[in-house]
């Protein structure tokens, strides 16, 4: 792992680079890819349209949409998805998780952190897990780059402050006028 001392300056090796961490994360990754890919093949494989049922909210009236049906207190339709659907699907799946493996292999960090931004951006909701590890990826290579180490900074608490005395006294001086302090004027009265 890439760990220098806080202050040191990370190489660009380090910062472009994979630690066992992250590389591990991206083999991870990967494989969920493959496994989302393989998913998608069957309905592919058929070589058929398949059906799936979309439902909506029934408006106020009870009364459902065009093409809509009511079916208890939902509105349902069926929609046919081509095969062309789960060609996309299956291959789109499948060729980003090869490029998140390769990227992975190749240990670049650059080249996985775009690949898993659009590979979560392709997937749609089931994609969160691979913008979070691109997330990630780039709060580590900024740390890595800012302070040599992918550890988060620690505050400096004490900074600003006076050193404290034992036997400083409990009473606080009264602070100095401000020079930009207009006083009241009196009445003319």
């Amino acid at each position: 792992m890439f760990r220098g001392q806080p202050g040191t300056e990370a190489s660009r090796t380090q910062v472009l680079g994979l630690d066992t961490l992250e590389r591990n994360l991206g083999f991870f990754a990967a494989f969920i890819g493959f496994v989302a890919a393989g998913l998608a093949l069957p309905p592919y494989l058929s070589g058929k349209a398949t059906k799936f049922t979309q439902t909506a909210k029934p408006n106020a009236h009870h009364l459902c949409s065009k093409g809509y049906h009511l079916v208890a207190s939902l509105c349902e339709r069926v929609v046919l998805q081509t095969h062309g659907y789960w060609t996309f699907e299956f291959y789109g799946l499948l060729g980003m998780a090869a490029l998140l493996l390769f990227a992975t292999f190749r240990k670049n960090r650059a080249m996985l952190i775009v690949i898993s931004l659009i590979f979560g951006l392709i997937a749609g909701a089931a994609g969160f897990l691979f913008l979070a590890l691109a997330a990630w990826l780039l709060i580590r290579a900024f740390r890595l780059q800012r302070g040599g180490t992918t550890k988060r900074p620690a505050r400096d608490r004490t900074n600003g402050r006076a050193p404290s005395d034992a036997n400083a006294e409990v009473g606080r001086a009264t602070p100095a006028p401000s020079k930009r302090y207009t006083p009241k004027r009196p009445n003319r009265r």
